[in-house]
């Protein structure tokens, strides 16, 4: 499971699942009790409130957010105080103190270091999805992964139904387990 401070990136390629994956995840978690803020930086409330709706996710403990500003997506924080947070995706975000454009280098160890700064002096685990490359690596600096707990890869065939969910780092636990999970049109579903 997630451990409270720790911070998760996700990778995979657009299109093959990681917000389904995390909305199913954060809708889940919040039916059980906890409280979740799931912080879309890509897309508008109305599309992340349709998925939801769709695969059965709708609970008063998920929140939403749709903001791209760091700031902004802090103070959500601070005034929601949830246990689990979903920042989709890293690469959207951006500190308005730095210069550079959302997605660039700077903007994005940034971003992540004070979300990780975040994650350890609220005691919640958050839950961050960064997007790969054409030649598969995590897009941004490979720093990004020395600055969490956990690195998981989501990855798959757009044409084919499976995906295939694997850890290449994990503080907390072993590292040869895998998930498969088969996409349908009621989301992804655990492949035992």
């Amino acid at each position: 499971g997630l451990v409270p401070g720790s911070v998760t990136l996700i990778g995979g390629e657009p299109g093959i699942g990681k917000s389904t994956l995390l909305l199913q995840a954060a809708g889940a978690m919040a039916l059980s009790g906890l409280k979740v803020l799931y912080v879309s930086a890509e897309e508008s409330k109305p599309q992340v409130k349709l998925r939801a709706e769709r695969l059965g996710m709708l609970s008063p403990h998920l929140w939403l957010v749709s903001d791209t500003a760091l700031d902004h997506v802090l103070s959500h924080l601070d005034g929601v105080r949830p246990d689990v947070m979903v920042v989709d995706s890293i690469q959207t975000m951006h500190d308005p103190r730095l210069s550079s454009a959302p997605g660039s280098v700077s903007q994005v160890r940034e971003c992540t270091h004070r979300l990780v700064v975040e994650a350890k002096k609220q005691n919640i685990a958050v839950v961050l999805v960064g997007h790969v490359t054409k030649d598969g690596s995590l897009a941004g600096p490979r720093v990004l992964e020395h600055l969490v707990d956990t690195v998981l890869a989501f990855e798959g065939d757009r044409s084919h139904a499976l995906r295939l969910l694997r850890a290449s780092k994990h503080r907390y636990g072993a590292t040869n387990e895998l998930g498969l999970f088969e996409m349908s049109d009621q989301g992804l579903a655990g492949v035992p």
